[in-house]
């Protein structure tokens, strides 16, 4: 199972066995902690799952929304201390580069992911297996100018929810890859600022 709160809508995955995916999203902004719960219930039924068939559970730890990460690590630790299942910290840059992973298939060149919030734009460098190569910088968006932006030519369209967080989960645990902690992202005091 994967949450999602680093952004203005809350959203809930479960990838199973098979690797069918069921989601959920709430259409209110902002109401992470109101609807959360109602929104894992939704998907137990929809699933045909429930907590003591989940095995581990991917929560958003940023960068974004710095009340709705909050809600979503609260709702992991909470949901961890009464069922005992593993819970993982995934940042939307390891989503971002493992989306961007999953379409240049075959390539050896490291994968630089950017994340920008109101103020912030965060970035981090990847293996194109999704090891990080470099700890998250940030970049103010007064300093960046032109250079705020970077395409990646053929790309769609990048979506990060919970979707992206139960695949990138996935991944990670496939390639023995390391889980962050359940720390918020914006609470890290280790970014290099350029």
């Amino acid at each position: 199972m994967s949450i999602d709160t680093s952004r203005s809508i809350c959203s809930v995955a479960i990838l199973d066995e098979k690797n069918n995916i069921f989601y959920k999203e709430n259409s209110l902004h902002n109401q992470h902690t109101k609807d959360l719960f109602s929104l894992i219930h939704s998907i137990f039924e929809e699933s045909k799952n429930n907590y003591n068939s989940i095995t581990d559970i991917a929560v958003v730890v940023g960068p974004g929304s710095f009340t709705g990460i909050r809600a979503g690590i609260a709702a992991a630790q909470g949901i961890q201390l009464t069922t005992n299942i593993t819970v993982h910290g995934i940042s939307t840059l390891e989503m971002q580069a493992y989306s961007i992973h999953k379409f240049i298939k075959n390539t050896d060149k490291p994968i630089k992911a950017i994340i920008s919030t109101h103020h912030t734009i965060y970035t981090q460098i990847f293996t194109s297996n999704i090891l990080p190569l470099t700890n998250i910088s940030i970049v103010s968006n007064s300093d960046t100018h032109e250079n705020s932006h970077i395409t990646y030519k053929n790309i769609p369209e990048i979506t990060i929810n919970a979707k992206t967080a139960a695949m990138t989960l996935v991944h990670k645990i496939n390639n023995k890859l390391p889980s962050l902690s359940l720390i918020p992202i914006y609470e890290n005091t280790n970014f290099k600022k350029i």
